[in-house]
């Protein structure tokens, strides 16, 4: 057909559909809206019965790497139908072939790329039912050789085995021991008769019990080094209580008195416990009351956490303060403090005379006070104050005390001084020593030292002098 026909034949398909579509949008949208559901729910149809999609499948494709493990047997295997490969319970992979190789079975699976760092070369395989229909799955030991599987890998017959069926296993009993089981299962049923149901009815009951055994061996598997240790420690304690029978019976003695007084204290048991439901009630209410404090005080004890977060490093300054300040205080305050104690001992006991002194002392001060203000205080006009006149009095002060000598400043004055007083005064210094260092310290002059004065008629004697 030529290159024309079949572009005009494409032509009149299209426009032959466009007629047929043409006002019938609602009805082609609902046609491929079905469609997109119908395969939607077929890829969902197909993750839910464990089908294993290709990597390059949108959404529910996953990427496997693919191994292999050779069996004496590949019975009631099914690939495709989602036949799963665990470890240790959790499902890493499916079986998605068999073949036959030299006489035995070639079982191919699939494993997550996640789990085979988990299988190592001395992996074993087993591959047993998972359901009485025979659904098989294979039960991977992980191993502990180094290194790991890679893709491709084969896993030998020495490290794979296969399930194992009743008759098999019959079939490995010789003629005797059948005949020998023929008459056990004859005899049992002989035995139970019409009583059928209610060994079924405890065969159930017991299915439970296995669970529960179960569970306790794991429990009891994954603790067997404490279980080792509690009955060593607990035969040592034994063999301990055995070599103290005398104290034990002493303690049996004793806990028997014990009792015995707390049954002579019954009474007053009894009305401990009548008062116990007050005791309740009251407790309760306090519980009550602390609830409301403690919903209260919770957004303040929240708001106070960056407070407290910011006095970690204050608390660890403050700690090298005490670190650094401890040898001080042990070595210099505290020895101090005890040299000290005595005096402010007295003192306390003079503490009551003194107050009253400062009281007094208080009282002066005001009236000191009073006195200084009565100074300062300016009266109303052209009248000054007495600190005015200040000025005035020490200037009358610096004319009046204005000679100095070794001694200090001296008041200016004129002393008068008879020949009599010259010589009574060094007359009485001779007998006392303390005059003489009052005269002396005085440059008293000597009757010698005086100037001779003239008689006159007022005063006809001639005074002494180094003239006379």
């Amino acid at each position: 057909m030529s290159e024309p026909v079949k572009r005009s034949r494409w032509k009149h398909f299209r426009a032959s559909l466009s007629r047929q579509s043409r006002g019938r949008s609602k009805d082609t949208i609902a046609i491929v809206g079905l469609a997109l559901a119908g395969v939607v729910m077929t890829l969902f149809i197909f993750t839910q019965q464990k089908a294993s999609l290709p990597s390059w499948a949108p959404f529910v494709g996953e990427e496997f790497v693919h191994i292999t493990g050779e069996f004496e047997t590949a019975q009631a295997v099914a690939p495709g139908q989602g036949q799963a490969v665990d470890i240790a319970g959790i499902q890493v992979g499916k079986i998605t072939s068999v073949a036959l190789e030299d006489g035995h079975a070639v079982v191919g699976m699939d494993i997550e790329p996640k789990y085979m760092e988990l299988i190592h070369p001395d992996a074993t395989l087993l591959m047993r039912p998972k359901t009485n229909l025979n659904d098989m799955v294979v039960e991977v030991t992980p191993g502990t050789a180094p290194g790991h599987l890679e893709a491709g890998d084969n896993i030998p017959l020495a490290q794979t085995k296969s399930n194992t069926n009743l008759d098999a296993f019959l079939a490995t009993l010789d003629a005797d021991t059948r005949q020998y089981l023929q008459l056990l299962l004859a005899g049992g049923a002989e035995g139970i008769g019409t009583q059928g149901h209610q060994l079924s009815g405890a065969f159930r009951r017991f299915q439970p019990f296995v669970h529960y055994v179960a569970d306790l061996n794991k429990a009891v598997a994954q603790r067997r080094v404490a279980l080792a240790r509690v009955i060593h420690d607990f035969g040592t304690l034994t063999t301990e209580l055995g070599r103290r029978d005398t104290e034990i019976e002493r303690f049996v003695s004793g806990s028997n008195a014990a009792l015995g007084d707390f049954a002579h204290q019954q009474q007053a048991l009894q009305e401990s416990l009548v008062e116990f439901p007050a005791t309740l009630v009251a407790a309760k209410a306090g519980l009550a009351a602390s609830n409301t404090l403690s919903v209260v005080s919770r957004p303040a004890l929240i708001g106070l956490i960056p407070q407290a977060e910011a006095l970690g490093p204050a608390f660890k300054a403050t700690e090298r303060f005490f670190g650094q300040t401890t040898a001080p205080i042990r070595d210099q305050i505290r020895p101090f403090t005890r040299q000290v104690r005595p005096v402010l001992t007295h003192t306390k006991q003079a503490a009551p005379d003194l107050k009253k002194t400062v009281t007094g002392f208080g009282h002066s001060l005001g009236g000191l006070n009073a006195f200084f203000n009565e100074l300062a205080y300016k009266p109303s006009g052209s009248r000054q104050s007495y600190l005015f006149y200040l000025p005035w009095l020490n200037h009358d002060l610096n004319a009046t005390f204005t000679l100095q000598d070794a001694g200090g400043p001296v008041q200016r004055g004129l002393i008068m001084l008879t020949c009599t007083g010259s010589q009574l005064a060094f007359g009485i210094a001779g007998e006392k020593p303390y005059i003489n260092a009052l005269v002396n310290g005085a440059h008293l002059p000597r009757t010698d030292q005086l100037p001779s004065v003239p008689a006159t008629k007022d005063n006809p004697e001639v005074e002494c002098g180094p003239g006379t």
